[in-house]
């Protein structure tokens, strides 16, 4: 009797823990946003300008959410896939070259606000997050609220502080591409998700009110 319940118990928090530390599908993702951050760390020069500084610690709380998040009850195909992955690290091929060092007042403040409604939003999805369009569960609080995509509308506002302090052809031809990627992303990821329809009923705009 004690042993058939022992077998049927579950297992306990830190083994449950420790094995979706482990999980190859949240590891491997884990190391390639691990990437990212160091990308954006060692092209950043010392010491870095404000901006990287924030994106590096948005981008190491979105590894960590990488690694708890929770499975996929369903999964976006391949293209979806593809389209996800470059629309994310195609900001990655921006520099700020020291510019954004001595960035006027205008251009911080915008990027204050990106910044902060970015880790609000990572935040609010928790082990929700992905880059991959798949479903971990629908996400209705915080500044999911106010619009479907805040994450979205909060890099974008960041980006627009970005092209502020750092004008060159580089950065719109980067942002224009990557602005692209997340309108495709953002169309196919809402077909994924259980439940979506009247969640759009009840948050009408996708990114940003009566617009789109």
């Amino acid at each position: 009797m004690t042993s058939a319940a022992a077998t049927l118990a579950p297992p306990r928090p830190r083994r449950r823990l420790v094995r979706r530390l482990l999980k190859p599908g949240n590891l491997l993702p884990a190391f390639v946003w691990l990437f990212l951050v160091l990308n954006q760390a060692v092209n950043s020069g010392f010491p870095p300008s404000f901006a990287t500084a924030g994106l590096v610690i948005i981008n190491s709380v979105a590894l960590t959410l990488f690694i708890v998040r929770r499975d996929a009850s369903r999964v976006a195909g391949k293209v979806d896939g593809v389209i996800a992955i470059a629309g994310t690290f195609s900001a990655s091929l921006l520099h700020d070259a020291g510019q954004l060092k001595d960035a006027q007042l205008l251009p911080t403040l915008i990027q204050v606000a990106g910044l902060t409604g970015w880790g609000l939003s990572l935040l609010a999805l928790g082990r929700s997050f992905g880059v991959v369009p798949a479903d971990r569960g629908l996400v209705r609080h915080g500044p999911y609220r106010f619009v479907r995509h805040p994450l979205y509308a909060c890099e974008a506002l960041f980006f627009i502080g970005y092209a502020t302090a750092v004008p060159t052809p580089r950065t719109f031809v980067v942002l224009a591409v990557w602005a692209a990627l997340q309108v495709v992303r953002i169309v196919r990821e809402e077909r994924i998700i259980e439940g979506y329809e009247p969640y759009r009923r009840a948050v009408r705009w996708r990114v940003l009110p009566f617009v789109w």
